[in-house]
């Protein structure tokens, strides 16, 4: 008996091995590059909301010493270095832990990119747009640039998520805010337009073929959204 027990067992052959780990590969294939698209989709909305609270919460503490946001120094002009470097030390450094300032035109330590895969340079350290630049302990770079020129005033902030760390794209992990003198709350352009139209403005719209700032509506797309980076996005 026990030797008929002992010729009945078998094991894999080669042949069996190798096709299974085949179509594990295969699976792992087709599955892994979602998995790790959704996980940093995840990583982004995270680190998208601290940019948001962090700012809001620099708003608040600065009215706290400053006054009411309505009494703020936002400057006349437009892309004024001077101005925005004045709104930056005075506004919003105190409010952060900041490892490091810079006024200089190489703040910008890596090429950075629009969705349409265009280099990107608006609004940051260029001759033209003269942003300031905060590094934070968080491992955020944040721009500031002045846009008061009109009676509405602003401050635009562009915040790169993980500083020099890739993609460096608009909508991946650049992203903009706006702080303005008649809300203590801070906004991203395009806050309030139809989601159709924030996916397809063909000059700042969320998506691949917009012309100036492509992705500069992503922020306001994914807070519509419910902070929540759905299927029509384009990562």
């Amino acid at each position: 008996m026990k030797n008929h027990f002992k010729g009945t067992k078998k094991g894999f052959t080669l042949a069996e091995v190798l096709i299974t780990l085949g179509i594990i590969g295969v699976v792992a294939a087709i599955t892994l590059p979602t998995l790790v698209a959704n996980y940093q989709k995840k990583q982004t909305v995270i680190r998208l909301k601290e940019a948001y609270t962090l700012l809001n919460q620099a708003i608040k503490n600065a009215e706290l010493k400053e006054g009411d946001i309505e009494t703020w120094d936002f400057g006349s002009k437009h892309f004024d270095f001077s101005e925005a470097q004045n709104f930056v030390e005075r506004y919003l450094a105190p409010q952060f832990n900041v490892v490091k300032k810079c006024y200089d035109y190489d703040c910008v330590l890596s090429t950075k990119y629009t969705l349409s895969k265009r280099v990107y340079a608006s609004y940051l350290e260029t001759d033209k747009y003269r942003g300031r630049s905060l590094f934070l302990t968080n491992g955020m770079q944040l721009w500031a640039y002045s846009d008061s020129d009109e009676p509405l005033k602003k401050i635009g902030i562009v915040v790169d998520l993980n500083g020099d760390g890739r993609p460096n794209t608009v909508g991946r992990d650049i992203f903009f805010f706006e702080i303005r003198n008649n809300s203590s709350q801070v906004i991203m352009p395009g806050f309030g337009w139809n989601r159709s139209n924030l996916l397809s403005d063909n000059v700042d719209g969320c998506n691949t073929t917009a012309v100036n700032v492509a992705g500069r509506y992503c922020g306001a797309l994914i807070q519509q959204d419910g902070w929540e980076i759905k299927d029509d996005y384009p990562w």
